[in-house]
């Protein structure tokens, strides 16, 4: 069992709870909820999943009878995409007994909940999602370099590196092959099939949905429906292009970072050690581990930071470019433990155009030192505390 750092409002106010499967949604609630006054509805079991679907009143009988035995309670609801019916009962139960009961609600995602347009309750629920575990979480446990091959899903994490990669094949197959193109409006499942192949492989690099459409023998529209999909369905993070410039032309296709490293590795056969020990791999990697840590903690942390990628049309490139109000923060992730000034040159590019902003590298260095007027610092260096102390 490893300590999650995402904060829920368990008792005190009702919420959705979505991430990827096995990021431990249900092990998590089901901690929290220990020594709680709670009822489960488990809608991964077909009898209770039937028999809700059937009678969705049958919930509000059960949560009025709670509320006269045991005034302080709460409902857990998993999975609660298979059966969105209740989600008309959870609005009126919330209304009828506001400080009484609260509701906690699980799932992949929200978008299946979205797409039948059911009752997502108007803000009398919060949502929060849940990421694949952090090097925070996973504290003394934590491997850099195991963690770029094999990710950091929970049941993944303990595993032989053989014994990992067959889970995760079955995961990318059974579950990123499968389950989420039961979302794909088309029935072509071999396009879809080989579409995420092409996008695990393009994790990190800006999509050119032409290129990707060719390969994959669809219409450029329905790429960007795909990606929609992975990003609805939180196994894809978005970057747009930070476009506030008018000085230069710049690129204005987004990048998508795939939201585990051991998926990748599995999509794109990459699954011993030798194969991620090349510069150009490892260097990749390095960089997808620090753009999702930094995303999963700020989420966790509440920051609402927005997230870009810079890149202008004579090849000048910033990784990520976080922003919120009068503050912009350009960084470049460097894998290598020795950055010179002119391996920054996109940063210096940046900083020419937003002279505001401040540049910072993130690197494997042991120590802060300065690359010309850069600061390079460990990449541990960038997560205090409080979560991205640099901020």
């Amino acid at each position: 069992m490893f300590s999650r750092i995402i904060q829920l409002p368990v008792g005190r106010k009702s919420f959705f709870l979505f991430g990827p499967r096995q990021t431990g949604k249900s092990t998590l609630i089901r901690q929290l909820l220990t020594g709680k006054a709670h009822m489960e509805i488990n809608l991964l079991k077909s009898d209770v999943l039937l028999k809700y679907k059937k009678n969705p009143e049958l919930l509000r009988r059960e949560t009025d009878f709670l509320a006269k035995t045991d005034p302080a309670s709460i409902v857990f609801v998993d999975e609660i995409q298979k059966a969105p019916e209740l989600l008309d009962e959870i609005h009126l139960l919330i209304e009828t007994y506001p400080k009484k009961i609260s509701f906690i609600m699980t799932g992949s995602s929200a978008r299946k909940l979205k797409r039948a347009s059911v009752n997502m309750l108007g803000g009398r629920a919060w949502e929060f999602r849940l990421h694949p575990l952090t090097h925070v979480e996973l504290g003394d446990d934590f491997q850099l370099d195991t963690v770029l091959l094999k990710g950091s899903l929970p049941p993944i994490v303990e595993e032989r590196n053989e014994d990992a990669f067959q889970t995760l094949q079955a995961y990318t197959a059974t579950y990123l092959k499968e389950e989420i193109f039961d979302d794909v409006l088309t029935r072509n499942i071999s396009a879809f099939s080989r579409f995420l192949d092409l996008a695990a492989d393009q994790s990190g690099r800006i999509v050119n949905f032409s290129t990707i459409s060719r390969e994959a023998g669809v219409t450029s529209k329905t790429i960007k429906g795909y990606y929609e999909i992975l990003e609805d369905t939180l196994v894809a993070l978005k970057l747009e292009p930070y476009l506030k410039s008018a000085r230069k032309r710049l690129v204005v296709h987004p990048k998508y970072y795939f939201f585990d490293l051991g998926c990748i590795n599995s999509l794109t056969g990459r699954s011993y050690p030798s194969v991620i020990s090349s510069p150009t791999v490892h260097g990749m990697l390095f960089e997808h581990f620090i753009i999702l840590e930094i995303f999963r903690l700020l989420t966790y942390g509440r920051q609402f930071f927005r997230i870009f990628h810079w890149q202008s049309s004579h090849g000048a490139e910033v990784d990520m470019v976080l922003e919120r109000e009068n503050k912009v923060f350009a960084i470049e992730i460097k894998s290598a433990p020795i950055v010179h000034a002119g391996d920054l040159r996109g940063l210096k590019s940046f900083i020419a155009d937003y002279p505001h902003a401040t540049p910072l590298c993130i690197s494997t260095a042991e120590r802060p030192y300065m690359a010309g007027d850069i600061p390079v610092i460990p990449w541990q260096m960038a997560f205090g505390a409080d979560y991205l102390s640099i901020l």
